[in-house]
């Protein structure tokens, strides 16, 4: 079997100490997962970037180096396939190429053999982009949602900042930021002002969302909405991009979030996806509690925020997301409206938000939320995960959607994640989350 149990449970890195049987638990799982793993003809392209990062995530604990090799070196040899196949054709940093080029990139820091593999994928990813950015100079372009975090420009942009000493990759992430820059001007649609940000949504997301929007939406997720341009543009403006009009598109995001801000019980929330008829006021939404994850709720929402006010030396908005997060972790978690472990909308993914804060503040309250959520969300093992994913499904009529190895929505996000947590030492998947 590839991973040693007593090796985990003697690691001299772990920072979180879980009580006993949380942790024995989470190990358990974690040596199930590898298990898994020895049928490696259920590892598709579409897994492989996944992983790759737990392998990554997990080397020092496999009972012979020699097993990791190989495994890594059969998850490569698929990844190869996967892009000469052109089956990473996205930009995506979810299930596309700059998602690989993550994977490439934590394994290029502990394994200097594979830095050719890194430079080529890196070629590649620029590009693709170029090829995507072309499309930035027909007015359509904007209309679409592609600034988003999943499969849109945010998240590439968000790999490219790593880059700082090298000019190509700093020329890239400059024609993202011209294309944000750009976006985040106003706009008028029957004769009313919109944000930039504005889209029309395709066919396939309006067929998972019962409320039509003719003259299209404004979206405040992080995931898919505008929460991703308001991280990775405050970061950018840290890592030394002055570009012309940059801060004022930081600043209008910021200003769109504040005047959306609503209270339930004294709690700070904020929309989802609304229409533009919505935004405008001409139609209601309900203002009621909503999930408190990381891809819509205020969790993820007040993280960018955070970011955002701490990077920029914003002290209003850095403070304010930091008391509205402390009320939010003092809630009891019943009414965090969860009902899944995953990383995406689900417990461990809000889990990795609070221990993130708890890293940066110190603030027990932090710690304690992260610590009663792992426990709410690790202790699934794998069977009990899929019966649970399956019934949740059933129950809204909708397609199963639970994975093995999916970061977001799958089994490996939850592992990947509370390692990362106990470990207290933030990864690339926090990157592609957006959430440091």
């Amino acid at each position: 079997m590839f991973i040693n149990v007593e090796k985990i449970k003697s690691c001299e890195s772990i920072q979180l100490k879980l009580p006993e049987h949380i942790f024995d638990g989470y190990v358990q799982n974690v040596y199930n997962y590898f298990a898994a793993l020895e049928n490696t003809d259920s590892i598709k392209p579409g897994d492989a970037a996944d992983v790759l990062s737990a392998l990554v995530a997990f080397r020092e604990y496999f009972d012979v180096e020699a097993e990791w090799e190989r495994l890594t070196l059969y998850v490569l040899d698929i990844l190869k396939k996967g892009i000469n196949r052109s089956f990473f054709d996205k930009i995506a940093v979810f299930g596309g190429l700059t998602h690989v080029a993550y994977s490439i990139h934590a394994l290029s820091a502990s394994t200097s053999k594979i830095e050719p593999f890194l430079k080529s994928v890196n070629e590649v990813l620029l590009s693709n982009l170029s090829d995507y950015l072309a499309g930035a100079e027909k007015e359509n372009f904007y209309t679409l949602g592609n600034y988003e975090v999943i499969t849109g420009l945010s998240g590439p942009l968000r790999y490219l900042l790593d880059f700082n000493d090298d000019k190509i990759m700093n020329e890239m992430a400059r024609r993202i930021i011209a294309v944000f820059i750009k976006r985040s001007r106003d706009i008028t649609i029957l004769g009313k002002r919109a944000p930039g940000w504005h889209y029309y949504p395709s066919e396939i997301e309006e067929s998972f969302v019962p409320v039509k929007a003719t003259n299209g939406v404004v979206n405040y997720g992080v995931s898919h909405g505008m929460g991703g341009p308001l991280a990775v543009l405050s970061i950018a403006y840290h890592k030394g991009f002055r570009t012309e009009g940059l801060l004022d598109a930081i600043n209008g995001l910021t200003s769109e979030y504040m005047n959306a801000l609503y209270y339930f019980d004294s709690i700070a929330y904020f929309p989802g996806r609304i229409t533009f008829e919505q935004y405008t006021g001409n139609d209601e939404f309900t203002k009621a509690p909503s999930q408190m994850s990381w891809c819509y709720g205020s969790p993820g929402i007040l993280r960018a925020l955070y970011i955002s006010g701490d990077l920029l030396y914003n002290e209003k908005v850095k403070q304010l997301a930091l008391s509205e997060l402390v009320k939010i972790a003092k809630m009891d978690l019943s009414n965090y409206n969860l009902a899944q472990p995953i990383v995406c909308h689900g417990y461990i993914g809000t889990a990795s938000i609070m221990n993130l804060m708890y890293l940066d503040t110190n603030r027990t309250e932090f710690l304690e939320k992260t610590i009663e959520m792992i426990e709410a969300g690790g202790v699934f093992n794998i069977e009990a995960f899929f019966e649970s994913e399956h019934q949740l499904a059933k129950a809204k009529n909708t397609p199963a959607r639970a994975s093995l190895h999916n970061h977001l929505e799958g089994y490996n996000g939850i592992v990947q994640t509370i390692m990362s947590i106990i470990k207290g030492r933030p990864n690339d998947n926090d990157k592609r989350l957006l959430t440091i």
